[in-house]
C-alpha cells in the first residue's frame, strides 16, 4: 500500500527530492525536456513536486512507479498546483506531459 513515508522514501533513493532546483534559470536548449515546477500524480493524487528532466530522470521515474505499483503522471506547474491539485484523475490524464507506467 502506498503511504507518504514509503513515498519519500523511494524519492529520496532515486535522489529526487521534494521542492528540487535543477537549475537557477529556467533556460533550456534545443532538445530538453525539462519540466519545471512539475507535479507529480498517481491515481490517488498529487505526490510530489519539483523539477525534473525527463531525460536525465526516465530511468529514476521508471524505478519510482515501479516500487510504488502505480503509474506517474507528469504535470506543469500550472496544470497541477492551487485550484488543480485536486483534480479529478480523468483530468489529470489529459493534463500530462509524461506517463511513466508501474510495469516498465
Amino acid at each position: 500500500m502506498i503511504n507518504n513515508q514509503n513515498i519519500s522514501e523511494i524519492f529520496l533513493k532515486q535522489k529526487l527530492y521534494l521542492g528540487r532546483i535543477i537549475s537557477g534559470t529556467k533556460a533550456t536548449k534545443p532538445g530538453d525536456k525539462k519540466v519545471f515546477n512539475a507535479n507529480i500524480f498517481t491515481e490517488v493524487g498529487k505526490i510530489w513536486y519539483g523539477d525534473l528532466d525527463l531525460i536525465k530522470d526516465v530511468e529514476n521515474l521508471r524505478f519510482i512507479a515501479k516500487e510504488l505499483g502505480a503509474d506517474l503522471y507528469i504535470l506543469r506547474e500550472m496544470d497541477g498546483r492551487f485550484s488543480n491539485e485536486n483534480l479529478p484523475f480523468e483530468k489529470v490524464k489529459l493534463c500530462a506531459v509524461a506517463v511513466f507506467s508501474k510495469e516498465k
